[in-house]
């Protein structure tokens, strides 16, 4: 399959195992050195099943010592509250003199800080007072009402319900903020502080208004991919199995899917920065009331995770990040986390039906060694829900007969998710948001099972861009019925030589890409000079390219006639309204070139073919204006 197959079994690794210093992959590599390559290859290799690998780890007298003391010695690491630190970082934010360093410390404070001390209430009252200066009146509500759900001192409770009803007041609840404002006046008997309270309600109140990012809508849903439009068809080939393509012709720009996650995890170097739950920006994060390695934007967020996924993952997580593990490992481990032990136990039962479930896994490609280490990764995540209380009372090492479905369950997910995960991401803007300053970072991994469906091509039809964790697929060029519809797995032919495309596919994709982009071997944007401008025989049915000749008057292929300077004036014309919508772009009016840039591809895609210079900027200049309706950020040069 691999003629480089030390570079195949580094990627493959790489999809386990990410961080060096973790421990897992050489606790694996010196399990695979105790058994030997014979028993490796003679007994765990003859294994035809998921469910046979996971129990003679258990089971054989070669391996189950290794596995079995290994596993015993799972137990809780977590990033526990800290009293001392929550005071001190308290303490530092009302010494603090710049608003935002301020709020970057009451933020430790309250997230370091555990539910029944002191210092959480009055770090949330400052926050919610620093956040009014702030004009960020929606999230100082809420730490008012976190703030008294828990012990407020009584000489404090004023402060709490002025500046609840500044909030309610300024998001234009005057009801509420009246009732604030009584409670507030009935908790003092200082007319000064009464009087001041009802000239700040009588001020004026500019809240920051954020543009809300909106799923678009799909013009007519599929009739098996609910998620998908219905201008789309699911194929089999026996050479790359399922794939899609286009029933019905699709324009440049049209949305053909807009799927929620199965299942998405947070980069964990975006703890910090990101929601744990929905991957939104962090400005005022609430915290887990147990541990304090993760953070939400807000208290739905927070509860949504504690009674689903993070109370199980909550304790081990920083034992699992030790492992080293990637965050693909840590999907699988959410895959079950986030569903009850009885949803897990249907899913494992109507596993034919599940669209998640039956995501390729490159089973019959897969050598004994990666099989090996992936049943071992198994084994620790599911010692990991043994001790988390998943399954109840926790038990032995060896799995009970439930147990082992859920193992057999996390070694196939382990499978799936290495060539069917799509990294979320967000548009960085600097202060200008200029398409020159945007930069693309990657927040977060998932699976969508009806974008799985895609394959690749180095010159795709369509991009994606990322509502939240919703990924939104939109066509970036007009598609003929009958057409495959491909996504780009990361390997472009416009920056990517042909070789290293070939390379990193068949390493980590496991696959020879035979696109046309491969086949024609076609330059690198920055080699254009190269492109060689070509004209589309105007009949339908001809498929003959020909190029720009004063001397062509038939097409050489079915002899039509050809009107060469009508085919050019609309050659011409097409580059014209490229650059006149990557202006639109340049000056900021996204909006203005989006219809510009679809016509212009829809017309070229008519009259000529790729590769074409101007063609791939303005297609990445629509990409962009797409992007930029999905997860987005302004930050400070």
């Amino acid at each position: 399959m691999f003629s480089d197959e030390k570079y195949l079994e580094i990627c493959s690794e790489k999809t386990l195992q990410v961080d060096k210093e973790g421990f897992f992959l050489q606790f694996a590599k010196t399990v695979a050195e105790n058994v030997g390559e014979k028993w490796v290859k003679n007994i765990f290799g003859k294994l035809k099943t998921d469910s046979q690998r996971i129990r003679i780890i258990y089971k054989d007298d070669e391996i189950k010592d290794y596995i079995i003391g290994f596993l015993s010695n799972v137990q809780e690491i977590y990033r526990k509250k800290s009293p001392e630190i929550a005071l001190n970082r308290f303490s530092e934010a009302e010494k603090c003199g710049d608003s935002q360093k301020a709020l970057n410390l009451y933020n430790q404070a309250i997230l370091k800080s555990p539910e029944s001390d002191p210092t959480l209430p009055l770090a949330l009252i400052r926050r919610a007072n620093l956040l009014v200066t702030l004009n960020e009146f929606s999230h100082a509500l809420t730490d008012t009402q976190l703030a008294l759900k828990l012990k407020v001192p009584n000489d404090l409770k004023f402060s709490v319900f002025a500046t609840m009803a500044q909030c309610y007041k300024a998001l234009n609840d005057e009801t509420k903020a009246q009732i604030s404002q009584n409670l507030a006046e009935n908790l003092t008997n200082d007319p000064k502080l009464i009087e001041k309270l009802r000239q700040t309600m009588a001020g004026e109140y500019a809240p920051i208004e954020r543009v809300e990012k909106v799923i678009p809508p799909i013009s007519e849903r599929h009739a098996d991919f609910s998620h998908a439009s219905s201008k789309i068809t699911l194929k089999t080939s026996p050479d790359v199995g399922r794939y899609v393509v286009s029933n019905v012709d699709i324009a440049t720009g049209e949305i053909l899917v807009a799927e929620p996650a199965a299942v998405a995890c947070l980069n964990p170097e975006k703890f910090g920065t990101h929601c744990q739950h929905c991957f939104a920006r962090l400005l005022a994060p609430v915290g887990c009331p147990h541990c304090s390695s993760v953070a939400f934007c807000s208290p739905k967020c927070r509860d949504d995770a504690i009674t689903t996924y993070h109370k199980y993952e909550c304790k081990f997580f920083d034992l699992l990040l030790g492992s080293g593990m990637s965050v693909l490992s840590l999907m699988a481990l959410r895959i079950i986390t986030q569903q009850s032990l009885t949803q897990t136990l249907e899913i494992y039962d109507k596993k034919n039906t599940n669209a998640l479930y039956n995501l390729c896994t490159n089973e019959s490609k897969r050598q004994n060694s990666d099989f090996l280490q992936r049943s071992l990764m198994a084994a620790f995540l599911l010692r990991c829900l043994q001790k988390s209380g998943y399954f109840g009372e926790n038990g032995t090492v060896v799995p009970t007969q439930t147990e082992h479905k859920v193992g057999e369950m996390l070694l196939h997910y382990l499978q799936i998710l290495q060539f069917n995960a799509h990294e979320i991401y967000e548009t960085l803007y600097s202060e200008d948001h200029s398409l020159k300053s945007a930069k693309m970072i990657n927040i977060g991994v998932a699976v969508y099972p009806t974008v799985a469906l895609f394959n690749h091509e180095c010159y795709p039809s369509v991009t994606r861009y990322f509502v939240g964790k919703t990924i939104v697929i939109a066509s970036i060029r007009p598609l003929t019925p009958n057409t495959p519809i491909s996504e780009n797995y990361g390997p472009i032919f416009t920056r990517i030589k042909l070789a290293e495309r070939q390379r990193t596919l068949l390493g980590r994709y496991w696959f020879n890409c035979q696109c046309q982009a491969c086949l024609e071997d076609w330059p690198l944007l920055t080699n254009e000079s190269n492109y060689v401008k070509r004209l589309k025989c105007p009949m339908v049915k001809c498929s003959n390219l020909f190029p720009l000749s004063p001397e062509i008057e038939k097409c050489p292929k079915c002899q039509t006639k050809i009107l060469l300077k009508e085919l050019i004036e609309k050659l011409d014309w097409c580059e014209n309204q490229f650059k006149i919508g990557i202006d639109f772009v340049k000056s900021g009016k996204r909006e203005e070139a989006i219809p510009v840039l679809r016509q212009a591809l829809d017309t070229f895609h008519r009259v000529s073919a790729p590769p074409n210079g101007e063609t791939h900027r303005a297609q990445e200049a629509l990409r962009m204006c797409l992007a930029d309706q999905g997860n987005t950020f302004d930050c400070l040069v």
